[in-house]
């Protein structure tokens, strides 16, 4: 069993100076936990293996989904706002968008989890450095080395798009960045970074790890699909390029991970959506989020719901007509059942077509779209889309992105980079009294919770 201490500590350690010692890894509290040493431990180790199954893989805990909440994906009926979250000031907060969310908070999974698979990539990354790399052990030492860099980027993404300004390459140097944590030493203090050191940071990581990993998943099972390929990391690559708003780099990586996996599921065929099924590149999902998952009292944006057509299958894989919720609940996650923000390859025809239609290819973005929609539609009732323009298509790409990865933890990070060509106000009426999030508000970047500041006796600094 890997040991739990090591994660409890230093996930502590990251926020400060604590009283944990450099030794930490080297306690035995008892004779059942052990000390990772060898590759197949540092394998373990990020494949969160505990009494020999994979059931806590980092893959498995990509919190993005409390994006779901703050954007306009999900609503919730005066009923059960008042049955369920009355007395729940965090979850009100976020609905409400205040800006003091998490000051009743005492652990905050979506900061606390993501910092611990930093932990634990951290550790494999130095382990595994330490380890002579040779022609037998190779393929193993590789996948190690390939899969810490990749989850430290991805986690380090995920964080940015919560406690990072919104990338501007113009103010990227003094924007408030995240916290990046690149060694298992909890002694050094923990300090925010700027956006453009918390991007760079990101990509360097993200680029190290593609020459490390294989092309793809292997099988279509549990075991590769929640360890990153090639493919994942190029996708990578390419949401985060998206959010710096570089559309040749977005095209550049989406079209190489397509290169290497581009089968669509036919939704003529899919009576539901399957954990690891074929479309999926990467398995990742917010299982246990402080705020939770998509299955509860939430009820999705009637917007959204009218955006589809009836031809569209997407509208009923995806929701379904519940009293519970008072109007629609989401069902389509390509999980199964907890949220999916893992990496599909519908994203990847969508990043590609916007990429496109930014740098005026029309018919190359309106090919993506189509080869998209098409399975996506009734047999024999879809027809092509044609643009006018660059501008015509680029719209067309975002109103399919938006309806394509729904609850996925994308349109966060959507209305974040967007907001200064595609301006939306953000409106929620709770129990007679209407919440606005203006475009560009600073509460689109979030304030730190106030434990973690004390806890750094002062060095993380609050968001301003």
């Amino acid at each position: 069993m890997m040991r739990k201490n090591i994660f409890i500590l230093w996930a502590l350690a990251i926020v400060s100076q604590t009283s944990c010692t450099k030794n930490a890894l080297d306690q035995k509290p008892n004779a059942t936990l052990a000390v990772p040493s060898t590759i197949s431990d540092y394998q373990a180790l990020l494949d969160g293996i505990e009494g020999g199954a994979i059931n806590n893989a980092p893959g498995l805990y990509s919190y993005r989904s409390l994006g779901d909440y703050l954007a306009d994906e999900v609503t919730v009926s005066d009923n059960n706002y008042t049955t369920f979250f009355a007395g729940s000031p965090f979850i009100t907060g976020v609905l409400e968008w205040n800006q003091h969310m998490f000051s009743s908070l005492t652990q905050l999974l979506e900061w606390d989890k993501q910092y611990q698979v930093v932990l634990n990539a951290n550790i494999a990354i130095e382990g595994v450095n330490a380890i002579a790399r040779t022609s037998s052990n190779q393929v193993a030492w590789n996948n190690v080395m390939g899969m810490g860099l990749f989850l430290r980027g991805q986690m380090f993404y995920n964080l940015a798009q919560f406690w990072a300004r919104p990338y501007n390459a113009a103010t990227a140097s003094s924007d408030v960045g995240i916290v990046l944590r690149l060694s298992s030493d909890p002694n050094p203090a923990s300090v925010r970074s700027n956006v453009q050191q918390t991007y760079t940071q990101i990509l360097s990581d993200l680029k190290a790890a593609v020459p490390l990993l294989p092309n793809t998943s292997a099988q279509n099972t549990q075991v590769s699909k929640v360890r990153p390929s090639k493919a994942a990391a190029y996708a990578m690559l390419a949401r985060v390029y998206l959010a710096m708003g570089d559309s040749i780099h977005v095209g550049l990586y989406a079209d190489s991970a397509l290169q290497l996996y581009s089968t669509l599921m036919d939704y003529n065929n899919v009576p539901y959506f399957s954990n690891f099924n074929a479309e999926t590149i990467y398995t990742s999902m917010d299982q246990s989020g402080t705020i939770g998952n998509t299955y509860g009292p939430w009820a999705v944006d009637s917007t959204l719901v009218n955006l589809y057509d009836n031809n569209d299958l997407r509208k009923t894989l995806f929701f379904t007509n519940n009293a519970y919720v008072g109007g629609y609940a989401f069902i389509g996650d390509y999980s199964g059942y907890y949220s999916f923000t893992g990496i599909a390859v519908d994203e990847l025809y969508l990043l590609r077509a916007e990429s496109y239609a930014r740098q005026g290819n029309v018919n190359a973005a309106m090919a993506d779209l189509n080869t998209l929609l098409l399975k996506r539609y009734t047999t024999g009732t879809f027809t092509p889309r044609t643009a006018a323009g660059a501008s015509d298509a680029l719209a067309q790409v975002l109103t399919e992105r938006r309806k394509e990865l729904v609850m996925r933890g994308e349109r966060w990070t959507d209305l974040r980079r967007l907001n200064a060509r595609f301006p939306t106000t953000l409106t929620r009426t709770l129990l007679g009294v209407t919440y606005t999030l203006p475009p560009n508000d600073d509460r689109y970047t979030l304030a730190v919770p106030d434990y973690i500041i004390a806890a750094s006796n002062g060095s993380i600094t609050q968001t301003p």
